[in-house]
């Protein structure tokens, strides 16, 4: 894209056309919630892939490029279209960067990732790629809105509330919508009402308290991959692992947390068995860290991978 065109998207809004030119999807997150909330309308946020993602093609092709989507779709709905194209050229800098950001807001794990949200940017649907056409794409949408109309008639209540009724009334709003969705992004809102029932008087800290432990030690878990990786990766790359060993067992001596020791165990059993093909040393390491944190998320993976291993070991003979 030459100096002028970029210019010129910046100043037009980052509005761009999903096909021919056409103002049908804006790129830009900040200008479609500002446009959402003037029309009284709901956002339709489609996570793509726009030049590699097959199924992101295919509903682009099957759906999206429809007459009977585009005729129905924008009465209810600002389109938002978040690329993330192999050819970073199609898109600004500023779009690339807010992208980025939103990914990780919502934390996109694949694509096309379909969300519905309020104008201020709460989820109460989500959805991807589904077969049949236009007509049940947008029946499917219609039922999802109307889950997102309880949901967020619930939220608005919930916001003139203190205490225990706040609580049971944002227990009420999330009854609206999916518990998938409820997991995936409305931990803010479920943390609270532990926090609001915190003597669990209304019944509804012991609802929520597993499913936010669950949500924060999965955040750990994460956080402490992406910190090993960076910690390790350079010694990966030069196929240095006893180094790359030596630097997890600094963090196992003196770890940041439990989790973080667990990984730590985990990475260092993994990296053992590509080393020195020990599988008996991976086998007594990975279930060393099963036993720090048996209730973590990382533990299924290690259940995973744990009979491979003693397959190898001859554990199984």
């Amino acid at each position: 894209m030459n100096r002028h065109a970029v210019v010129f998207s910046l100043l037009t809004g980052l509005c761009l056309a999903q096909d021919q030119g056409t103002e049908l999807w804006i790129q830009d997150f900040a200008a479609a919630k500002a446009k959402a909330k003037a029309e009284k309308k709901d956002l339709l946020v489609d996570f793509t892939g726009s030049d590699w993602c097959g199924w992101c093609i295919k509903l682009d092709e099957e759906v999206f490029s429809k007459d009977e989507f585009q005729a129905e779709a924008p009465q209810h709905f600002v389109l938002v279209k978040l690329d993330y194209p192999r050819d970073k050229s199609i898109l600004t800098e500023a779009v690339i960067k807010q992208n980025e950001e939103l990914q990780a807001t919502y934390s996109i794990q694949g694509y096309p990732t379909i969300l519905l949200m309020s104008h201020d940017g709460y989820v109460y649907g989500q959805t991807g790629y589904q077969k049949g056409g236009a007509a049940p794409y947008n029946a499917m949408l219609a039922d999802m809105k109307k889950k997102g109309a309880g949901f967020q008639a619930g939220l608005s209540v919930a916001m003139t509330k203190k205490g225990l009724e706040r609580a049971a009334a944002l227990d009420d709003c999330l009854s609206e919508i999916d518990d998938e969705v409820v997991a995936n992004y409305h931990f803010e809102l479920m943390k609270e009402i532990v926090e609001l029932d915190a003597e669990g008087k209304a019944g509804l800290k012991d609802k929520y308290t597993a499913k936010v432990t669950l949500i924060e030690q999965t955040r750990m878990v994460n956080t402490a991959a992406q910190d090993l990786n960076k910690l390790i990766a350079e010694h990966m790359e030069k196929q240095q692992g006893p180094e790359a060993l030596a630097k997890l067992d600094g963090v196992i001596a003196e770890p940041k947390s439990v989790i973080h020791k667990q990984m730590a165990l985990y990475f260092k059993g993994m990296i053992t068995m590509d080393v020195s093909r020990d599988a008996a040393a991976a086998v007594a390491l990975l279930e060393k860290a099963r036993e720090v944190a048996p209730e973590s998320p990382l533990v299924p993976q290690i259940d995973r991978v744990l009979p491979q291993l003693k397959k190898q070991a001859g554990g199984d003979k």
